[in-house]
C-alpha cells in the first residue's frame, strides 16, 4: 500500500484507540453486546444460523444442530459464506471458534460477493497477527490493525471468542471478548452489503464453528 494511502487511512482511526497501550485491555462492551444464555438482550435480534438466510458451499460449510461449521485445507480459493440479503446499519453478536494449522478466517461485513471466492468489502479479522483488526478484502487492505501483543492476551485459543460489531454509516466498531479493537470512520468502504464468514485460501487448514450469529438492524 502506498505511503499516502496509509496516511489517509490513519486519519480515520479513533485517537483514543490509536493511543492505547498495546498490552492493556479495557472491557467496554455495551449492553447491546452482552449475551445471556447465548442470546443477546432486547428485541429485534434475528438468528442468522438458518439455511434460509445463508448462502453456503456444502463442500466447505455445514449447518447442523444450530452450529455453522466450516472447514477447508490447502485451497487455491477462499470459501466465503454470506447472508442472502444485504444490510446497511446493523449490530451483530457472534460466538466463533477457530482451530487448525495457520488458520485464518474473519467476519465479513458489508461485502459485495462476486462468487464464493471473491467477496470485496470489510472483514473483522481472525488469524495470527490480525485478530481484532479491520481490513477491506479486495480493496484498501488493512484499515486498522489491532496490536498483536494485546490480541495475544485477549484471544481464547481453540475456544469460542465473542465479537460484537456495530456499523452505522461509515462508523465501524468492534469488540473482541468485551475489549474494543476497532473504531474507524474510513469513508472508502461500502455502506451496505452481505454479512458472513471467510475460510482463507492458501497452505493452511482452517476450521471454524459459529454457535451464535445474531443480527439487529438499526434505524428501522
Amino acid at each position: 500500500m502506498a505511503a499516502c494511502t496509509l496516511l489517509a487511512l490513519s486519519l480515520f482511526i479513533s485517537p483514543a484507540l490509536a493511543q492505547r497501550d498495546s498490552t492493556t485491555l479495557h472491557v467496554t462492551l455495551p449492553a447491546e453486546g452482552k449475551l445471556v444464555n447465548g442470546k443477546p438482550v432486547g428485541l429485534g435480534w434475528v438468528n442468522m444460523l438458518d439455511p434460509q438466510k445463508l448462502n453456503l458451499q456444502p463442500e466447505y460449510w455445514k449447518l447442523s444442530n444450530g452450529v455453522l461449521h466450516g472447514d477447508c485445507s490447502n485451497q487455491k480459493e477462499n470459501h466465503n459464506s454470506y447472508s442472502k440479503r444485504r444490510y446497511a446499519d446493523f449490530e451483530a453478536n457472534i460466538l466463533i471458534k477457530m482451530t487448525g494449522d495457520d488458520a485464518n478466517s474473519g467476519v465479513c461485513v458489508r461485502v459485495h460477493p462476486d462468487n464464493f471466492d471473491k467477496a470485496p468489502g470489510y472483514q473483522i479479522d481472525m488469524g495470527k497477527g490480525t485478530w481484532g483488526s479491520l481490513s477491506e478484502e479486495g480493496r484498501a487492505g488493512m484499515v486498522q490493525r489491532y496490536p498483536v501483543k494485546a490480541s495475544t492476551k485477549l484471544v481464547k485459543a481453540n475456544d469460542y471468542n465473542h465479537y460484537y460489531i456495530k456499523a452505522r454509516g461509515h462508523h465501524i466498531e468492534a469488540w473482541l471478548n468485551g475489549v474494543k479493537t476497532v473504531d474507524s470512520d474510513y469513508e472508502g468502504a461500502f455502506l451496505d452489503g452481505n454479512l458472513g464468514f471467510q475460510l482463507r485460501r492458501g497452505p493452511k487448514h482452517t476450521t471454524v464453528d459459529i454457535k451464535d450469529f445474531y443480527v439487529r438492524e438499526l434505524n428501522l
